[in-house]
């Protein structure tokens, strides 16, 4: 009989209780690897995908993102990525990279081709940056609407989902840590966050 540690059961525990059920499957697009954080060192140049899952009959996609323009810098053109165009042609529009401020607006794609339309899992754009320093950057996604079975929504938390990612920039020279431990790290510091905001509610509860 395999036993397993008691936190691992614990977290599993509470990964299942705070998972929102869904009776079917919506798209869901994700900056980066979502809420594990891509560790680069200063000076890299590196590729984030913004990617879909479970799209159907998706026919224009859009979304802007914002980063932290201390610790990123943004390489034009965002490139399509190949998601849609496997399916026949697009026009894609490669939006606007603002470096001062942190943002990059106003990607879109469609297609513009007979069915059958884009479905399934891909990647939809691939947004270059440069590490500028050392510290940690979101990549916040917003502005994000989709075309998905012939109904455009921006309606993010309810038709589709929307996943933030994040880049952590160490100093040159500096070992990259393996995944594994960035995802058990990342998965500690969710646990304790939610052990700190259970502690909140509790103790705001028991105020008279």
């Amino acid at each position: 009989m395999v036993r397993y540690p008691s936190w691992a059961v614990v977290v599993l525990f509470l990964v299942l209780s705070l998972a929102p059920g869904t009776s079917h499957a919506v798209p869901v697009v994700t900056a980066g690897s979502g809420p594990v954080p891509v560790l680069k060192n200063v000076g890299d140049i590196f590729t984030i995908p913004i990617s879909i899952t479970a799209a159907t009959d998706l026919t224009s996609w859009e979304f802007s993102l914002s980063f932290n323009p201390s610790v990123l810098k943004g390489i034009p053109p965002v490139m399509e990525g190949p998601f849609m165009s496997s399916f026949g042609t697009t026009s894609f529009g490669e939006g606007v990279i603002d470096n001062g401020n942190g943002t990059i607006t106003l990607v879109t794609d469609s297609y513009n081709d007979l069915p059958p339309d884009p479905s399934g899992s891909g990647v939809l754009a691939n947004i270059e940056f440069q590490a500028l320093a050392v510290g940690v950057s979101p990549l916040h996604l917003y502005d994000v609407c989709l075309t998905n079975q012939g109904t455009l929504s921006c309606n993010s938390g309810t038709d589709f989902l929307v996943v933030d990612g994040s880049v952590i920039v160490g100093p040159q020279g500096t070992a990259v840590p393996e995944p594994a431990t960035v995802s058990l790290v990342s998965l500690g510091l969710g646990v304790l966050a939610w052990t700190r905001w259970r502690g909140r509610g509790r103790a705001g509860g028991a105020v008279h």
